[in-house]
């Protein structure tokens, strides 16, 4: 997922197109990962969670291949098979660590979970600039592909032992219309009808969708407005990642001690809008150790917001309706990154100016973080029944 947005920069030049229009490939992954993710707890039941995590990196990997080719009209089938990709391995974890993490060391492993994704978009902004040096884009894509579907190989060896006790049935897959009714308009409406747990999806969407532009134009930014080499801006990039890594857990761990969930989400709303809007005002020729702070400081903020949902949606609603629930603000979550970086996309050709469009899109967590904060003051509404 973060092969194109670090590439997007010297693939624009050879290929003629606005950097920005990465924004748009990045929107129709997570589209397509919303309705991969729908079939993708069914698929881990029937054929077994790694054999589903095995055809995630098959057709990331394949993705890769698309997007190598450099032609235009294949690199929207680059990004279906990306957003297939990442649509399914989020349910085959979860079905994976829920029958073999120890009862008591759950949080921990789900949490060491939630940090891959920040660490891969850190590997990739490492990498890339390296095989860039070597290669062109198209070569680059390429080598990023080797390693997934080596994995995808190497994982069969453990595929008998972890799926030893999975019970395959010979049930038929579901039909479109009953999956979009059992799985999205039920669970969606049930999660909107009760208003904390309502107030936690618009925020995750909310979230999504700054954390989604963020990541996907950082790179593009220092490189088009401020003059950054490729390499310096993938850097700043990835040392921000690592940064979220630890945010991950720190703000879980805050949530958990010190802060109630709400409260700690919407002050987290005001840092990441606090963030953005500062980077985006930045003018031209500002220090790089100045712009490395901001890009750290958004990092622990617009990235690392997630273990705190988590939480407040578990404590939100009754035990037995978390996976519901969860799989219904996923949709959502999703949502934002979907719309996040098209909307983004349109501002910079609207405004000419990647600074400003961050600046504009501050609007957004600010409003979100102020009704996360004034929930928090209301008394408690009780679980939902």
């Amino acid at each position: 997922m973060a092969v194109p947005s670090v590439l997007a920069p010297a693939a624009a030049l050879d290929l003629g197109l606005p950097a920005q229009r990465v924004g748009w490939l990045v929107s129709v992954c997570y589209l397509v990962a919303m309705l991969a993710g729908l079939n993708a707890g069914w698929l881990a039941t029937q054929r077994g969670a790694v054999r589903v995590s095995q055809w995630a990196l098959l057709a990331c990997g394949a993705g890769l291949a698309c997007l190598a080719s450099g032609f235009v009209p294949v690199l929207l089938l680059a990004a279906i098979a990306i957003g297939v990709g990442y649509g399914f391995t989020n349910p085959a974890a979860g079905e994976l660590l829920s029958r073999h993490a120890p009862l008591d060391r759950r949080g921990l492993f789900f949490s060491i979970k939630q940090t891959a994704v920040p660490m891969g978009v850190a590997l990739a902004g490492l990498v890339l600039p390296l095989l860039l040096a070597w290669l062109q884009w198209r070569g680059a894509a390429l080598a990023a592909a080797v390693p997934v579907l080596v994995l995808m190989v190497l994982i069969n060896r453990w595929r008998a032992r972890l799926e030893l006790s999975v019970e395959r049935t010979v049930a038929a897959s579901p039909g479109f219309v009953s999956v979009l009714k059992t799985r999205v308009y039920l669970p969606v409406r049930k999660v909107l009808s009760y208003a904390p747990t309502r107030r936690l999806a618009l925020t995750s969407l909310i979230y999504a969708l700054t954390q989604v532009s963020y990541l996907t134009f950082l790179v593009s930014f220092l490189k088009f407005d401020h003059g950054y080499s490729l390499a310096l801006a993938a850097g700043l990039l990835s040392a921000s990642q690592l940064v979220s890594i630890v945010f991950r857990i720190g703000w879980g761990y805050v949530s958990d001690r010190w802060m109630d969930p709400t409260r700690l989400l919407g002050l987290l709303g005001l840092l990441m809008a606090a963030g953005v809007a500062t980077m985006g005002l930045m003018p031209v020729g500002v220090s790089s150790v100045l712009m490395f702070v901001l890009a750290v400081f958004c990092a622990a903020t617009a990235v690392a917001w997630n273990g705190v949902f988590f939480a407040d949606l578990a404590r939100q609603v009754p035990p037995g309706e978390v996976a519901q629930a969860t799989g219904a603000t996923q949709f959502l979550t999703f949502m934002g990154g979907t719309t996040g970086s098209g909307l983004f996309a349109v501002l910079v050709s609207l405004m000419q100016s990647y600074g400003a469009a961050f600046t504009v899109l501050a609007v957004l967590p600010a409003l979100t973080g102020v009704l996360m904060l004034r929930a928090s003051r209301q008394p408690g509404e009780g679980l939902r029944s």
